[in-house]
């Protein structure tokens, strides 16, 4: 809005000040007017500049909606398969909600599902909850704390019978 107020400026100057003078043969105007006119012409090109570098810029309600996206990993195994999804998927607080299944996609009944997250490249210790079962056939961890972003390694114990405990994982990408 400056380069524009700044181009309007000038260009009210050219017509009200110069112009009339230039179309009188005064030759020192007729320079400044060429040189104005330059000037005019470069504000113009810094202007588009500043237009064009700014498409790259996302509004932002764009940015607070991508922030709150969830991250969604799909974790297959021979004996069973879990849909995971980490609402919201950056750094902070965070709700984790897991659909188990067989490894036919069939239904599991699982006992119990554990979450846990590790991060050894920046020292962190495995992060273990238990999740709880909502009642809608998903497996829920709430008050979960990742604290920083970057690639996670999740791993999802399933506990199908008194004997028997599937574990499957895989990398999960967290945003800043």
């Amino acid at each position: 809005l400056g380069l524009l107020v700044f181009l309007f400026t000038l260009a009210a100057v050219n017509r009200w000040k110069l112009t009339a003078s230039a179309e009188a043969g005064s030759t020192e105007v007729q320079r400044r007017l060429v040189r104005s006119i330059g000037v005019e012409m470069l504000i113009v090109l810094a202007i588009f500049g500043v237009a064009a570098g700014w498409r790259f810029t996302p509004p932002p309600r764009a940015l607070a909606i991508a922030a709150a996206q969830p991250v969604s990993v799909h974790i297959h195994a021979l004996q069973a398969m879990a849909d995971l999804n980490i609402t919201p998927g950056h750094a902070g607080p965070v709700v984790a909600s897991m659909v188990i299944m067989s490894g036919d996609f069939g239904p599991l009944d699982a006992k119990e599902v554990t979450l846990v997250l590790s991060k050894p490249d920046s020292g962190i210790e495995p992060l273990k909850r238990t999740a709880t079962k909502p009642g809608d056939g998903s497996w829920r961890v709430d008050n979960l704390v990742i604290p920083v972003p970057g690639r996670w390694t999740v791993r999802i114990d399933i506990l199908v019978s008194d004997f028997q405990m599937v574990k499957i994982e895989a990398p999960v990408d967290i945003r800043p």
